[in-house]
C-alpha cells in the first residue's frame, strides 16, 4: 500500500492499526481511535498514556526501540538525537562501532516518519551502498520483530510514495546528486571519507531548498579531504561525535594506559586494564558484534598506541599529523579544557591580519595576559570604523597593536597609529601600534628563514607548552592546525606560503595569521621595546601619506582623520 505502513500489536499495547507514514495530525486521530484500553484504567488515563507512548515513537529512539525492536546504546543514542535536531552531524569511529546499523536505524525512522520525507544514502562503492547500510535495511525490513510492515522492497530503494521514500546511491556520478527536493531530506554518508568532492559538492546544492540533514559517517583514515575537514578547518556548522572503542559496551568497564606522542600519560576507558585481564575475561563480550577486548588488546601490542592504525581504527581519531605539522589538532584541543586566571598586571595584546581585495576577512585578535578575550573578524573591503570600536575599550590598557603591514595593511596601520599611539608631554608619540612585515629578517636569522617563521615557531611553543587560554573558536582552530613548516636548504625554519596553501585546497589562515601577530613579543633594546620588523626606520612613517589616513584612494571616506574616536 503505497504511501501508508502497518503495525502490529506488541509491547506498546499497540491493536493494529493504519498509520499514515507521516505522522500527521491525523496519526493521533486513527491511533487513539484504535488502541486497546488497558484493563484497570480510566479511558482518559489510557489516551493519556498512549498519546505519550506514540508522541514517544515519533522520536528515533522512540522508534528505533519500539517499532524496530533494536537495542542502542548511549553514543547511539546521541547521535540520533542530534540527527533529529541538528542540520549538519558527523561521526568519525573506531573500527566494528555499529555506525552502519545506526545509519540503516535512522534511514527508516526518516522515511517512516514524515511524510514528506526522502532519504538519499550514499557510499564510495555501489558494493558499499547495497552490501553495507542497504543489507542493514533489507535486514530490518524482513525481520520478524519489526512491527512496520513496509511490504516489499528493492535492492536499494524504499518507496512509500511519490515524494516519500529512501534510495541507495553509489559516488561515482555526482549528478545523479540532483532533484531530491521534498519538505524533510535525509542525506546519509555513509564510509563518508572516501566520498568524491565533486559528490560533496553536489549534496551541498541539495541543502539549498526545504529541510536537509546531512550525516556523514566514517572512519577518520586519511588525513586531508572534505571529510577530514568538518573535523578540522571547517568544524563551524556542524555537530561533531567520536566514537572511540572505549565507548563501545564490550570495553565499557575496561581500560588502558599508555604514554602518548608527547611522553605523557594517557588513560582510555576505566576498569580493569585490558592488558591484566585473563583469556577469559577478554572473550567476555556483551554485544559480540562490536569491537572486542581481545581486538583492542591485540591492536595495542601489534602496532602500539601512537600508530596511525591504532588512532584510527581504536580511538577514532585521524591520525597524528605528520612531522611537519607546525600546530598537531591534539595541542590545540587540550587549550579549550584549561581554565583562565586573570592577574592586573596582565598586559594587553592585540594582533590585526588585514584582508586584500577577493580574501577572506579582516580579523582581529585581542589577548590580556595569556588568555584571548576578543577575537572579530570583518569582510567588507574598509574596515577601519568597526577595527577601531572592536579596540576602543581596551585603549587605556593597549601596550601593543601589531598590524599586518604588508599591501593594503599599511594604510590601517597609520589609520590606527593617529588613534591608538598616544602623544607624549615633551612631544612625539608613544609607540603602540606596530607595522609588522613578516617577510622581512627574524631577529634570529640563523635559525629562522624570515619574521613570519619566527613569531608562528614562537606561538608553535606557547600552544604546546599550554600558555595559550580562551581560544575556542573552530574556525581558527581549523587554520592553524592545517599549517605545515620545514627547514630550508640553509636549514632554517620556514612556514608553507598562502599559495602553497592554496594548491592543497586550504583557503587564506587569516585569523590563524592574526593570532600570530597577537603573540608576538617585542624585544628589548637599548632605548626599550621595540617590535622591529618592519623596517620603518624612525617615526617619520607616521606622518606619511595614506588614502586610508585621508579618506581618499579606493576606499571612500568613513572616519575622516579618526578624530572623533578620541571621545
Amino acid at each position: 500500500m503505497s504511501g501508508f505502513v502497518s503495525i502490529k500489536s506488541g509491547t506498546l499495547t499497540f491493536a493494529p492499526f493504519v498509520l499514515l507514514s507521516s505522522f500527521r495530525s491525523s496519526f493521533l486521530t486513527h491511533c487513539m481511535s484504535l488502541l486497546v484500553t488497558p484493563k484497570g484504567r480510566t479511558a482518559a488515563r489510557t489516551e493519556k498514556a498512549n498519546q505519550r507512548r506514540v508522541d514517544k515513537l515519533k522520536t528515533p529512539v522512540g522508534f528505533v526501540k519500539g517499532a524496530l525492536g533494536h537495542s542502542i546504546w548511549f553514543k547511539q543514542r546521541e547521535i540520533m538525537e542530534d540527527v533529529a535536531t541538528q542540520r549538519r552531524v558527523a561521526v568519525k569511529s573506531c573500527n566494528a562501532s555499529g555506525k552502519t546499523f545506526l545509519s540503516a536505524d535512522l534511514t527508516l525512522w526518516w522515511v517512516t516518519t514524515f511524510f514528506d520525507g526522502i532519504v538519499v544514502t550514499t557510499a564510495p562503492t555501489w558494493t558499499q551502498v547495497s552490501s553495507l547500510l542497504w543489507g542493514e535495511i533489507r535486514n530490518t525490513v524482513a525481520n520478524p520483530g519489526t512491527k512496520i510492515k513496509y511490504g516489499d522492497i528493492n535492492e536499494t530503494e524504499i518507496r512509500l510514495g511519490p515524494k516519500n521514500y529512501a534510495i541507495g546511491l553509489s559516488t561515482n556520478q555526482s549528478a545523479r546528486f540532483s532533484g531530491f527536493h521534498a519538505g524533510h531530506v535525509l542525506i546519509v554518508m555513509d564510509e563518508a571519507e572516501g566520498i568524491l568532492p565533486q559528490v560533496w559538492e553536489a549534496i551541498n546544492g541539495l541543502r539549498a531548498g526545504g529541510t536537509v540533514t546531512q550525516l556523514a559517517i566514517g572512519n577518520p583514515l586519511i588525513v586531508g579531504g572534505e571529510y577530514h575537514d568538518i573535523f578540522t578547518s571547517r568544524r563551524a556548522g556542524w555537530k561533531l561525535h567520536t566514537i572511540c572503542a572505549f565507548d563501545t559496551p564490550n570495553l565499557r568497564y575496561a581500560s588502558l594506559e599508555y604514554q602518548d606522542e608527547h611522553g605523557e600519560t594517557a588513560t582510555l576507558g576505566s576498569g580493569k586494564s585490558i592488558l591484566e585481564m585473563t583469556e577469559e575475561e577478554l572473550d567476555h563480550n556483551v554485544r559480540p558484534y562490536l569491537c572486542t577486548r581481545r581486538w583492542v588488546k591485540e591492536m595495542f601490542e601489534e602496532w602500539g598506541p601512537n600508530h596511525p592504525y591504532f588512532q584510527s581504527r581504536v580511538l577514532g581519531e585521524f591520525p597524528t599529523q605528520g612531522d611537519d605539522s607546525l600546530l598537531p589538532l591534539s595541542w590545540l584541543e587540550k587549550l579549550k579544557i584549561q581554565e583562565a586566571k586573570h592577574s592586573p598586571t596582565d598586559v594587553v595584546r592585540a594582533g590585526l591580519d588585514v584582508a586584500g581585495p577577493g580574501e577572506a576577512e579582516t580579523f582581529l585578535w585581542v589577548m590580556k595576559g595569556d588568555h584571548l578575550v576578543l577575537g572579530k573578524g570583518w569582510t567588507q573591503a574598509d574596515p577601519r570604523g568597526e577595527v577601531v570600536r572592536a579596540l576602543m575599550p581596551y585603549k587605556e590598557e593597549l601596550t601593543s597593536l601589531n598590524v599586518d603591514s604588508i599591501g593594503i595593511g599599511w594604510g590601517m596601520y597609520q589609520h590606527l597609529s593617529d588613534i591608538f599611539n598616544p602623544k607624549l608631554a615633551g612631544g612625539g608619540v608613544k609607540k603602540i601600534v606596530n607595522a609588522v612585515n613578516v617577510g622581512l629578517p627574524a631577529r634570529d636569522d640563523k635559525k629562522f628563514a624570515n619574521a613570519k617563521a619566527e613569531y608562528f615557531w614562537n606561538l608553535r611553543l606557547r600552544v604546546q607548552a599550554g600558555e595559550l587560554l580562551g581560544l575556542t573558536d573552530e574556525k581558527t582552530i581549523g587554520q592553524l592546525s592545517v599549517i605545515k613548516y620545514r627547514h630550508n636548504s640553509r636549514g632554517k625554519i620556514e612556514i608553507e606560503s598562502k599559495d602553497e596553501l592554496r594548491k592543497r585546497g586550504v583557503k587564506s589562515p587569516d585569523r590563524a595569521e592574526a593570532l600570530m601577530l597577537c603573540d608576538a613579543r617585542p624585544k628589548k633594546t637599548a632605548s626599550g621595546f621595540s617590535l622591529d620588523t618592519a623596517n620603518t626606520g624612525d617615526d617619520a612613517s607616521l606622518t606619511r601619506s595614506s588614502s586610508w589616513r585621508t579618506g581618499g584612494g579606493n576606499f571612500g571616506s568613513r572616519w575622516g582623520d579618526g578624530a572623533n574616536y578620541e571621545e
